[in-house]
């Protein structure tokens, strides 16, 4: 029932927006297959076309997983788009979002932290490009599982400036609020979606200084020449994704291949399992102290 109305209502939507024509820059990206040997990615993949590739223009992967560069921590970082005449139609439209939904069991089974879902454009996204929701630089590390290999953007690199600083201090306030709550400290659910969100704070950080678009990756050195000492911190986060070794509980794995999405995520935070000591007594009241710092001096550069 939700996946009816919700489909309903964007096709209405939909069909009333117009196209903005005063985006200047045309960029062309040229995206080479997934190559890759994660099976969980080909999976994906194999769902998606044989269910619902005919509604795509394409479905893609981006992040770690589509540069194999894979560690244990990783998660799945992918982005579909949708053809116009598939948005305009709620049946079709429904059944998307199904599916989608549906692949994100297969998600769980390569990161049962997985904590989001797939970015989702339309064919008229291309021609008016949300540089803000998903930056464009992101393309040139992208892979694609199937569907169009060539995408052409109309994109108006400025304008978005603040829509990058309030996404900024939208992640730069939630991630203050579980530091200080420790709410993080509670189960290995809380505790990844803490640290992601922390890693992702310089690439927010960038954009917001810069009004551009950064891929995640490169956001570190910017921001580490920057703060110098005072970057250490976020090294000693990545050393602990690089040496992640995470076992879900036996009821966790069953919760997640259950069929209703709402249903596999809401005991995520109850039944992920508890945190070994040694990370509890890392992450004490100075440890934590020094992660307020990191935001807050991005916060202080970014009103200089």
């Amino acid at each position: 029932m939700p996946f009816q109305l919700n489909a309903t209502k964007i096709s209405n939507y939909f069909a009333q927006v117009e196209n903005s024509s005063n985006y200047s820059e045309y960029i062309q990206y040229s995206i080479e297959n997934y190559t890759g040997s994660n099976l969980y990615v080909k999976k994906i993949s194999d769902f998606l076309e044989t269910t619902i590739g005919d509604n795509l223009l394409g479905a893609y992967v981006h992040g770690s997983v589509a540069t194999s560069e894979e560690i244990p921590y990783s998660d799945f970082d992918g982005f579909i788009i949708l053809k116009n005449e598939t948005i305009l139609d709620s049946k079709k439209l429904k059944r998307v979002a199904q599916v989608l939904s549906e692949s994100e069991k297969i998600m769980f089974e390569m990161d049962p932290l997985q904590h989001h879902g797939w970015f989702i454009l339309t064919e008229n996204d291309l021609k008016n490009y949300p540089e803000y929701y998903l930056p464009s630089a992101i393309l040139n590390f992208s892979k694609c599982l199937f569907g169009e290999n060539q995408i052409s953007l109309i994109v108006k690199k400025t304008g978005f400036k603040n829509e990058y600083i309030e996404s900024f201090h939208g992640m730069a306030s939630a991630i203050h609020k579980k530091l200080e709550s420790k709410s993080f400290l509670k189960n290995y659910y809380s505790f990844k979606n803490l640290l992601s969100q922390f890693m992702l704070l310089p690439s927010f950080y960038i954009q917001a200084k810069t009004a551009n678009g950064i891929y995640k990756k490169f956001s570190f050195e910017k921001v580490k020449t920057e703060l110098k000492e005072k970057y250490n911190v976020m090294d000693e986060i990545s050393f602990l994704r690089k040496k992640w070794n995470y076992h879900p509980p036996y009821f966790y794995r069953l919760i997640k291949k259950y069929p209703d999405s709402i249903l596999r995520l809401l005991p995520s935070k109850y039944f992920s399992g508890s945190l070994p000591h040694d990370v509890i007594n890392k992450f004490d009241d100075s440890f934590i102290k020094r992660m307020q710092d990191f935001v807050n001096n991005l916060k202080d550069y970014l009103e200089e």
